[in-house]
């Protein structure tokens, strides 16, 4: 099992990262139990949702919200904007960008899962802007796990026209960089490029190690966590 994670946020004490195909399924229990089980992480304190492909924000300002919450009925959304320690969060993906975006100290943190859907309607933007807005301070950084890349993402016409400038044309074939849109999108709301890191691993590319649902149409995915002791 590899755990891919960004130094940066790692050095600010944040344990989170991306689970390979190696991690197994994680939309089994057993397989997240032996991953906060390895990490130390209470799994009882890490926050779930429905994902429903939108720009829908949930956010959570301390661990006492953070249990009332886990009491609930899962709610439906996208992203997560995080404050306080003693708990976290966790998305699953098998092609979508799993995206981290964080302040100086970490003291706010945003969670993503970007579908195209998504990033069509400015989810990275907007969970960018909910970081400063749920008490970011200073400079923010982004960081994005294993993605389906502008080499395997090919479209039809009625996506490729919500992506302008992004578009790729392949041997009469259509392609998205999804990429270059989140960076768009990070950039306005106030990012430095040279603070946004979005390695080129490619899910659809790579069957060794990562799940991929347009490569095989199955539901098997990665998890995508953050927890601040």
């Amino acid at each position: 099992m590899k755990i891919y994670s960004d130094p940066r946020l790692l050095s600010l004490g944040v344990v989170h990262g991306t689970t390979d195909r190696g991690a197994g399924n994680m939309r089994l229990a057993e397989n997240t139990h032996k991953l906060f089980d390895a990490l130390a992480i209470p799994e009882g304190r890490i926050l779930r949702f429905k994902q429903i492909h939108s720009d829908t924000l949930v956010s959570v300002a301390s661990a006492e919200e953070a249990r009332a919450l886990s009491n609930r009925p899962l709610q439906e959304a996208d992203g997560w904007a995080l404050t306080g320690r003693s708990y976290g969060a966790a998305i699953l993906t098998a092609d979508c960008v799993p995206l981290i975006i964080w302040d100086e100290k970490a003291n706010a943190i945003g969670l993503a899962h970007c579908g195209w859907r998504g990033v069509a309607a400015g989810l990275p933007g907007k969970t960018a802007r909910a970081v400063t807005e749920h008490g970011g301070k200073g400079h923010l950084s982004a960081w994005a796990g294993p993605h389906i890349q502008s080499c395997c993402f090919e479209v039809q016409q009625d996506v490729a026209d919500k992506f302008p400038g992004c578009v790729l044309r392949k041997n009469g074939k259509l392609y998205v960089d999804l990429n270059k849109e989140i960076i768009r999108q990070l950039t306005a709301a106030g990012l430095k490029e040279e603070n946004i890191r979005l390695p080129y691993y490619c899910t659809c590319g790579d069957k060794e190690n990562f799940f991929s649902y347009r490569r095989d149409h199955t539901k098997d995915a990665m998890m995508t966590f953050v927890y601040k002791p």
